[in-house]
């Protein structure tokens, strides 16, 4: 009986060895904390949250990944946010809670915003909508602000967050950087990704694979370029 509990048990226990090696690997490159409190005070939230702030319950991801700028050579800082952020969300697309966004979208334009080919067209510019519930609400040189916009034919929990991504220069060195803040208020709604331990442990894995792949991606291509 225990060997056969143990059989059945190797698999999961396998997963649960290779995320923990993946969490390590990944920790190395890419910083991440989560606070219930806003660790950036030039990120806007709906000022009815903001003013009220006592009401809601608000948690505060922040991820980033530091290189050197003489790596991304002189690309420029709108550019290097328009790719990376296609990267990122053209691989996000392909992720189980992506799959389970689109299983709650039904109309088949909404759903198209999911597809890589048309992520990978994107600019990312004012009212552009990607993975379905993200719709670009602000944007400048730095920084790209994506709202958690649920369309018409979404017929899932609504959640409130804004996913907030940044390539910031600071001397010689660059980094990339994704917020994703979420919100609900007290006593209403379920209880988000980031409240609980292993959603936030979850999350943070995945946000810090997505940067790493998305950085990793963009130095391979200017690598390319120099070859050609």
């Amino acid at each position: 009986m225990a060997y056969k509990l143990l059989l059945v048990s190797l698999p999961f226990a396998g997963s649960a060895l290779y995320l923990t090696y993946l969490h390590i690997n990944l920790s190395r490159n890419v910083q991440c904390q989560t606070t219930h409190y806003l660790q950036d005070e030039t990120i806007i939230i709906p000022k009815t949250i903001q003013d009220s702030s006592e009401k809601y319950i608000i948690h505060h991801e922040c991820a980033r990944k530091t290189i050197a700028t003489a790596s991304l050579e002189t690309s420029s800082k709108p550019e290097l946010l328009t790719l990376f952020l296609r990267h990122t969300m053209a691989t996000f697309s392909r992720y189980p809670p992506a799959w389970g966004i689109w299983y709650l979208i039904k109309d088949a334009k909404d759903r198209n915003t999911f597809n890589s080919a048309y992520i990978r067209s994107l600019r990312f510019e004012l009212g552009n909508r990607v993975c379905g519930v993200y719709l670009v609400t602000s944007r400048d040189k730095e920084r790209i602000t994506l709202t958690l916009n649920a369309p018409g034919s979404y017929v899932g929990p609504v959640v409130g967050g804004i996913l907030v991504v940044e390539v910031k220069q600071e001397g010689s060195q660059t980094s990339f950087v994704n917020h994703t803040v979420m919100w609900r208020e007290k006593g209403k709604g379920s209880a988000g990704v980031l409240e609980g331990v292993v959603g936030r442990w979850m999350h943070g894995l995945m946000v810090r694979g997505l940067i790493e792949s998305g950085v990793r991606q963009l130095l391979a291509e200017r690598e390319e370029k120099k070859e050609l």
